[in-house]
């Protein structure tokens, strides 16, 4: 076999690719074995008859087609090795100069490439400080956010009812005189200011005690989920049962035990402190290193080929179409309905946005990617043990456990989630802090 690179432009490399006389030959005997079965020959039971016998009665070439194709994908694999190419789409056979059992087979092909490009300036790009300083009122706001998922609801008696309390009630709705389908409940507990009724219908019950009953008159939203209800006045008979008000626990060393692993509420406070100081530093990590990629995408100029965004495209629509599902709705229904509406969006809409979507997400990965080549990141094998024993630890196993079910996707993944985790870090170490001043303005 040999082949010969024409030209590469435009992200298509045109190559020729002759394979031998020997090795043509070999293609045509397995072409034969697959498909002699297809043959019946006079004198001979089907599938029986040799070579020589069906080539004399169909002609020299009745193999070379399917030869062709038996020696296609080797020699193309080697072709695209030997000249050090990345295809991004099948290749496509645009012209076949020779074939025979004695000279063998030249053709020409074409095949996208992945697009070759100059990197943007990745160095020196401004991003806000990563390093955060926590306040004593950090820590405050989260003790109270505990406190509130640890409070009981108490019962008050002959206490009017306010924003934040919880109330029992019974309720029907009607419009004029008539009840409405699913406008009934009894012993129904809700949370005022949560806005999980029609709005006004909560306002309504602030400053009631239990035992009241209560005429609430809202009118539905004009967009309402029931039509037949959308933009009606109507009426809900409330009676409330009981006002139910929170009770938040004290702030103290037995909270801290209750909730932490901590005896005193000072050493649950320091936890706290270095906890909240992580979680905003990780946030502002990642925002910076978000800020870099976008700034170094803007930076770079890349001819991607069309059939890398249509293959991202269908990604993203089957993802998005994914989240639909679990949230219980057909992906056909939520784009009827999105059409239906003034102004609405149909498929065809939603796949252009899927595939700018698509144009961001592969540039992005082409320019990490060059990154990672240019600045030669490489993961060490202590640092890949490490690693493996990271995982292994997330999913409850141990590391000899976990190596058995690590298959060569695994291995790479783990390889490049190295790799990119010291990228980011370059890039964070090569960036330009915006000082205090400039964060003002």
């Amino acid at each position: 076999m040999s082949s010969i690179l024409d030209k590469k432009e435009n992200n298509v490399a045109t190559i020729t690719i002759t394979v031998s006389a020997e090795d043509f030959n070999k293609a045509i005997d397995a072409a034969y074995k697959k498909n002699k079965g297809k043959f019946s020959i006079d004198g001979f039971r089907k599938g029986k008859a040799p070579r020589q016998i069906i080539e004399r009665k169909f002609g020299e070439g009745i193999f070379f087609e399917d030869a062709l194709d038996e020696a296609f994908p080797a020699e193309y694999e080697q072709a695209i090795k030997e000249h050090d190419l990345k295809p991004v789409n099948m290749p496509s056979m645009t012209k076949l100069d020779s074939i025979s059992k004695e000279e063998g087979a030249t053709f020409t092909i074409e095949v996208e490439l992945e697009p070759e490009f100059e990197l943007g300036e990745y160095k020196g790009i401004e991003i806000y400080p990563i390093e955060y300083e926590v306040t004593e009122k950090d820590v405050e706001d989260e003790l109270n956010r505990v406190r509130e998922q640890n409070a009981r609801l108490v019962s008050v008696e002959d206490t009017e009812s306010k924003e934040g309390d919880t109330v029992v009630i019974d309720f029907e709705g009607f419009v004029g005189d008539e009840a409405f389908e699913g406008g009934k409940g009894e012993n129904y507990p809700l949370v005022l200011g949560s806005n999980s009724f029609i709005p006004g219908f909560e306002d309504q019950l602030i400053g009631k005690k239990a035992g009241e009953e209560v005429d609430v008159n809202v009118t539905f939203p004009e967009e309402y989920h029931a039509p037949d209800l959308a933009g009606k006045d109507s009426v809900f008979k409330v009676k409330i049962h009981e006002v139910k008000a929170k009770e938040l626990p004290e702030l103290d060393d037995d909270f801290a035990a209750d909730v932490s692993e901590f005896d005193t509420l000072d050493e649950y406070k320091e936890d706290l402190k270095a906890t909240i100081k992580q979680q905003r530093e990780n946030n502002l990590r990642g925002a910076a290193i978000n800020t870099i990629v976008e700034e170094v995408c803007n930076n770079t100029e890349i001819d991607i080929p069309k059939c890398m965004i249509e293959r991202k495209a269908e990604d993203v629509k089957a993802q998005f179409e994914q989240q639909i599902m679990q949230s219980g709705i057909d992906p056909k229904t939520y784009y009827d309905v999105m059409k239906s509406q003034n102004g609405g969006k149909n498929e065809d809409d939603f796949m252009k946005l899927f595939e700018e979507q698509a144009e961001h997400d592969v540039k992005q990965e082409l320019v990490l990617t060059k990154l990672m080549e240019v600045e030669n990141f490489e993961a060490t094998d202590e640092e890949v043990e490490e690693e493996i024993a990271n995982f292994a630890k997330a999913y409850n196993q141990k590391v000899e456990d976990f190596k058995k079910t690590m298959d060569d996707t695994t291995k790479d993944y783990i390889n490049n989630f190295i790799k990119q985790r010291k990228l980011f870090d370059f890039l964070i170490e090569n960036a330009k802090v915006k000082e205090e001043e400039e964060e003002a303005k």
